[in-house]
């Protein structure tokens, strides 16, 4: 895809002093499995604040840029959103219960895919999105959040960035009306409208639909980022200027897959489908969609491996995924308590887990390991602050 296929929106951030790391945190897309990442923040969160005996110590103090798409945008925004003390509203140990709080109002439990419209109507998601962030403005972040959207009206994916546009303030929009944008999965929510204004009477309408549409791995999106914020001579990213790439901390948490244990089909089986095989065969979800996005998720840890590998920096990409989740589980939607807590333990277990066949390494001390990074990172760039 072209540059010119793709608008970042956005307003210039604050860059830090100058580190020697960059640092950048990626959430998936995936419903209400958003508990599973959840999870894993907030263990890493706890480390942080061990490390530098700091209760108040937050993952927005640590990140350079932070990425979600659909209820990774929703986690994401969570961190970085300010609250009246200028601080992120919400701690990493609050968003497990913000999902146990809001998750059934936005899922109810029970309700079967209508013939026609999504099942949900997404007012509830949105009215707990406009509780939360009330008149909170992407500008207002206090870090440089990216959050894919696509617009079904201007056919083409809408990043906002807090960073990347400085000469488009009608585009610094409301994070609640962002946040609903993103998680607008289509057959599930509707998709959402709303106009922005630049403050001089010029508005700008936008019609999105879910971020997972155009990156449901916002990884790629967020390297992205930080690399035109090193080309663009952001002091604090000056060590990644000729894509050095042994200067960046990347961590890329899922939501879960089916992989290990999921229904595929032989050309065979498949070679007399039509339109409404490929639409609806094993309704939901959809194959087609199924396959896309799995593809684009894959192909974008595919991609980001294989770099830091040819750079021999394979420690500084941390990839969290669960690839066999079964049952109530792999549903996006199923809020139930019960399954709530099921995927509670899913990121617990995850935590146990090697971070891949290849690497033997557990991802809790790998999470140490990076927690360790961060820590020294922050410390370093606040010395060269007071000097």
């Amino acid at each position: 895809m072209s540059t010119q296929q793709i608008v970042a929106v956005g307003i210039p951030v604050a860059s830090p002093v100058m580190g020697e790391m960059v640092t950048i945190l990626s959430i998936d897309g995936g419903g209400i499995r958003g508990i599973i990442p959840a999870t894993i923040l907030d263990f890493l969160e706890g480390q942080l604040q061990d490390l530098d005996n700091n209760t108040d110590a937050r993952l927005a103090d640590y990140f350079d840029v932070i990425a979600g798409t659909s209820t990774g945008g929703i986690l994401a925004t969570m961190i970085t959103a300010p609250n009246e003390n200028n601080r992120p509203f919400a701690s990493a140990k609050e968003i497990v219960p913000f999902y146990f709080d809001n998750g059934p109002k936005i899922f109810p439990p029970g309700r079967p895919f209508p013939l026609f419209g999504p099942k949900y109507d997404g007012i509830a998601l949105h009215q707990v999105l406009q509780e939360k962030l009330r008149e909170t403005r992407l500008h207002q972040a206090l870090t440089d959040v990216v959050l894919p959207t696509f617009d079904i009206k201007k056919n083409k994916p809408i990043i906002f960035a807090k960073s990347e546009i400085a000469n488009s303030p009608e585009l610094d929009g409301k994070m609640s009306d962002i946040c609903y944008g993103t998680a607008a999965a289509e057959i599930y929510l509707p998709p959402y409208h709303f106009v922005t204004d630049d403050g001089k009477g010029n508005q700008t309408d936008f019609n999105l639909v879910d971020g997972g549409t155009a990156a449901a791995n916002p990884a790629l999106v967020a390297l992205s980022i930080a690399s035109r914020r090193a080309a663009e001579e952001d002091p604090a990213f000056r060590s990644i200027k000729k894509l050095n790439y042994t200067e960046v901390l990347l961590l890329s948490l899922g939501t879960g897959t089916t992989e290990d244990f999921d229904k595929t089909y032989t050309a065979e089986e498949a070679a007399g489908w039509g339109a409404l095989q490929w639409l609806f065969h094993n309704y939901p979800p959809s194959p087609l969609l199924q396959f896309a996005h799995k593809g684009g998720s894959y192909m974008n840890d595919y991609y980001i491996a294989t770099l830091f590998h040819a750079l021999n920096a394979d420690k500084n990409y941390l990839r969290i995924q669960e690839n066999a989740l079964t049952g109530s589980t792999t549903a996006i939607d199923n809020a139930t308590e019960a399954n709530m807590n099921l995927l509670v333990q899913v990121g617990e277990n995850l935590l146990k887990k090697p971070v891949s066949k290849e690497d033997p390494e557990t991802n809790e001390v790998a999470l140490k390991r990076f927690a360790k990074l961060l820590s020294d990172r922050k410390k370093l760039r606040a010395n060269k602050a007071s000097h």
